[in-house]
């Protein structure tokens, strides 16, 4: 029923597209795009560009340029680009007066390649003007965005705390964090950050959910001086808040030793979990005993062992034994035991051993515009006959409530069995129906499915099957869903890999 309604309505979009096709048998109009006259190039002026331009997402109608154009002759118009990146712009219309007229071009197609400004030259086509228009292309980043207020928006941060120790020449870890206010209207992705100010700097990437209240950003770098600095956080949209933290002077290095030096670290106790392929974060830490005899500054570190590394930084304020907790960051790539050497400055390392565990049995895991998402909770797969159709459903949860799911579909509309082979959505001549949903929060609907009316869909959507017995099916899956209209803000799908067990 869902790919017959979505045949439908695809099909009067067309008939729809036809008809305003065909009103545009107007007479050719004339005229000059306007230019900068000030400009050593001749670029387009005035202009504008609309919507956001991201490496590996496909442009929707929100993306488009706007140009000026002095007419001299009414009537139909096609103005358009060249293609650069694999994306261009395109516009037609008429131009019912003469003088100044505003003309818009739509972009199309999937920004690949390197980011960066792109230079489009704009040609009014049969009047042989042209002028060039500057686009920038930006990395990957997560989406759906999350439509967010950070707490103080145009002043100073609200409820702005500070955890970990500020210290002139003191790196900082995961442990220095800076935490304020946010109110969360729409969910999805986040991303924050401050300039560099006094060489630190601070970040947070995430999701939010409408039940955050706020958020917490950690810092990187090393200061560089003493004293109070400002930092000005900006979030998705322009929402910006200010803060201060104040850096102490140096104080002379602790002497202290590890416990367990030279051999296995004595007191550890890991926190967190350390689960492959899942970055490291906040909660993931170690603790360590430590003598201290001096107090003073001290820094801890390890090697990079695994994808990971632990670092600690602070002031021992009295002597004695005592235990300093260690952060991770980095992503791990393997499972099983892996040893870390633990050392500081002028003292004998110790070894810390941290084990990493591989994904549960029972998976369905990809990463969504680079963010690695689990769909872990009742995760399976059915196989079903109906009406002479062969049909395989994998479906998964992200959390026990349910939030966001995935639905992997796979439908032989001409009878015959599945079996391990590789399915896409362009194989609908061969009887063959693909389409994948993801509810993202219960609430947003991002989807492909098999269209009959285009099967040449890129980069569409593919599903392999692996394996597929009467007990489990594995397999993997990329593509690109879209969101629903008007914006259809894309997800990027790569890396998918599923192991479910068979209803």
């Amino acid at each position: 029923m869902k790919l017959f309604s979505a045949f439908i309505a695809l099909f009067i979009s067309s008939l729809l597209f036809v008809s305003c096709q065909k009103q545009l048998s107007f007479d050719e109009s004339s005229g000059t795009l306007k230019i900068d006259s000030l400009s050593p190039t001749p670029k387009c002026l005035p202009s504008s560009v609309n919507g956001t331009y991201i490496l590996g997402t496909t442009l929707n109608s929100l993306n488009y340029i706007d140009v000026q154009v002095d007419v001299t002759l009414p009537g139909s118009f096609v103005i358009k680009t060249d293609t650069i990146n694999h994306f261009s712009f395109y516009g037609t219309g008429e131009f019912p007066t003469t003088g100044i007229n505003t003309a818009r071009l739509y972009g199309f197609g999937t920004p690949d390649s390197l980011a960066g400004i792109k230079q489009f030259t704009v040609s009014y086509i049969h009047n042989n003007s042209e002028c060039l228009i500057d686009v920038e292309v930006q990395d990957s980043t997560s989406s759906p965005n999350a439509v967010y207020t950070l707490g103080g928006a145009g002043t100073n941060c609200t409820g702005f705390t500070t955890a970990g120790t500020y210290m002139q020449g003191l790196s900082t870890n995961s442990s220095n964090t800076a935490s304020m206010d946010v109110t969360v209207t729409t969910a999805g992705a986040y991303n924050l950050s401050t300039p560099v100010v006094n060489g630190v700097s601070f970040s947070a990437t995430g999701a939010f959910t409408l039940a955050n209240t706020g958020v917490t950003l950690i810092a990187s770098g090393t200061p560089i001086s003493a004293g109070p600095f400002t930092y000005s956080v900006t979030g998705l949209g322009g929402t910006t808040c200010s803060f201060v933290i104040t850096f102490d002077p140096l104080s002379s290095p602790a002497v202290f030793t590890l416990g367990g030096s030279p051999g296995g670290c004595t007191g550890v106790v890991p926190s967190g979990s350390y689960d492959v392929g899942v970055a490291m974060n906040s909660s993931n830490t170690a603790t360590i005993d430590v003598t201290v005899t001096t107090p003073g500054s001290y820094q801890i570190s390890t090697n990079n062992n695994n994808g990971v590394v632990f670092t600690a930084s602070g002031v021992f304020t009295a002597t004695g034994p005592q235990q300093v907790i260690l952060s991770a960051s980095g992503t791990p790539t393997a499972s099983g035991p892996f040893d870390y050497n633990v050392s500081s400055a002028g003292g004998s390392p110790c070894i810390l051993t941290i084990t990493y565990t591989a994904p549960v049995n029972n998976f369905i895991t990809c990463r969504m515009n680079d963010v690695f998402t689990t769909f872990n909770v009742n995760s399976t797969a059915g196989l079903t006959n109906s009406a002479g159709s062969s049909i395989l459903s994998i479906d998964g949860d992200s959390s026990t409530s349910t939030t966001s799911s995935i639905n992997l579909y796979i439908q032989k509309d001409q009878g015959g069995a599945i079996l391990p082979a590789t399915y896409n959505v362009n194989q609908f001549a061969s009887g063959i129906s693909v389409s994948s949903d993801y509810y993202f929060n219960s609430t947003t609907t991002y989807s492909v499915a098999t269209d009959p009316m285009n099967q040449s869909q890129t980069p569409g959507f593919t599903i392999t099957i692996s394996t597929l017995t009467l007990t489990r099916c594995t397999g993997t899956f990329e593509g690109t869903l879209l969101g629903p209209a008007p914006t259809f803000l894309p997800i990027i799908v790569t890396q998918g890999t599923f192991d479910v067990p068979r209803q």
